[in-house]
């Protein structure tokens, strides 16, 4: 007689792989970044795998005996995974995971918290909202007829990949739709300080050009539409992003947009290129020439301004180390970043 010897089910409890502790085992869902291969200084191959939620990214290296040494090559980039893992920490490579368990992750899973949206970051911010509030500042401030047609056709041709691609495949606002939010806190930077320098400096003759500032902001990083594929997980580059870049890349683009405008001034172009073209600042950050117009010298600033301002706030925001500071951030020279005493503060709107 067997009577009723049915062992009960068991209930996994899933934790988020941003949420694992150093010693923890824990199973995870999380999306298959990159794969990376190599080879030790014994001549042993290895293969480095980074898997990521919507706040964390950590590396599980698999050395050329570990079980799923050989079964990771049917791993696809870009994917979702069932984890089951260990994760630990120490000071030179941060926190890592070691596999002790991963599958595919499937539709079913959904019922232990499975969702692919948790998985990849993106803007907190309605893409709408952002092209709504950037395209005002091009009404406010652009008021040279080509340069605003140049600007909002550019604008318009683009907008399905613009609403979606990130800033970067690493370092700033490299999540969905990060490309879009970059520009436009850039245009609200570039809103105060282009009314301010414009009346700060009003014996300048000519003066400060508003528009040309405004116009390359929107403009400055538009060439990563061709640099970057587009992916939820992490953007790719494109042969021709690996070959030229999206500086040069941009300012193909706006040129030639601004052939297909009957009478575009020469002079106007010649200042929007140049604002496209040394917007990196130095040539050691990748400009091909340096900043010689004051716009073009305003719109390095606000850019490089807007890049560290996002991997700083970024670190703080997801930072899980235990104390008082970040870990390192190599944008910022290695530097980590003081957390500061949280306190309750009101919810504050954002003007568009």
């Amino acid at each position: 007689m067997r009577g009723n010897s049915e062992m009960p089910a068991i209930t996994t409890i899933v934790t988020r792989l941003s949420d694992v502790v150093d010693g923890q085992e824990a199973v995870c869902f999380a999306a298959l970044v990159k794969k990376t291969r190599g080879t030790t200084k014994a001549n042993q191959p290895f293969i480095k795998c980074l898997f990521r939620d919507k706040r964390v990214s950590y590396e599980a290296p698999l050395w050329h005996d570990n079980r799923y040494f050989a079964e990771a090559d049917g791993w696809v980039e870009g994917l979702a995974y069932r984890l089951q893992l260990r994760a630990s920490f120490n000071l030179r490579f941060g926190m890592q995971i070691e596999i002790l368990g991963i599958r595919p992750a499937v539709e079913e899973d959904a019922a232990e918290g499975y969702d692919f949206n948790d998985l990849v970051e993106s803007s907190q911010y309605k893409s709408q909202d952002l092209i709504d509030s950037i395209i005002k500042r091009v009404n406010k401030f652009v008021v040279q007829p080509h340069l605003k047609q140049l600007v909002l056709q550019i604008l318009k041709d683009h907008d399905d990949l613009l609403r979606k691609m990130p800033a970067a495949q690493s370092m700033h606002h490299n999540y969905t739709s990060g490309l879009l939010e970059h520009v436009w806190s850039m245009s609200r930077v570039g809103e105060v300080l282009v009314e301010h320098y414009g009346m700060y400096y009003r014996d300048l003759n000519p003066p400060l050009d508003k528009g040309i500032v405004i116009a390359a902001i929107i403009l400055h990083d538009i060439g990563k539409l061709r640099e970057l594929s587009y992916h939820p997980v992490e953007a790719r580059y494109t042969k021709e992003g690996c070959l030229v870049g999206h500086v040069l890349m941009g300012r193909d683009l706006v040129r030639e947009t601004a052939k297909s405008i009957d009478g575009y001034p020469e002079e106007d172009l010649l200042l929007l290129e140049h604002a496209i073209l040394a917007h990196h600042g130095k040539r050691e950050f990748g400009a091909p020439i340096l900043p010689q117009t004051i716009e073009a010298l305003l719109v390095s600033y606000i850019d490089d301004l807007d890049a560290k301002m996002n991997v700083a706030a970024r670190q703080r925001l997801l930072s899980r180390t235990e104390d008082e500071f970040t870990d390192r951030v190599y944008a910022l020279d290695n530097r980590r970043i003081y957390k500061g005493i949280p306190r309750e503060t009101p919810d504050d709107e954002c003007g568009f």
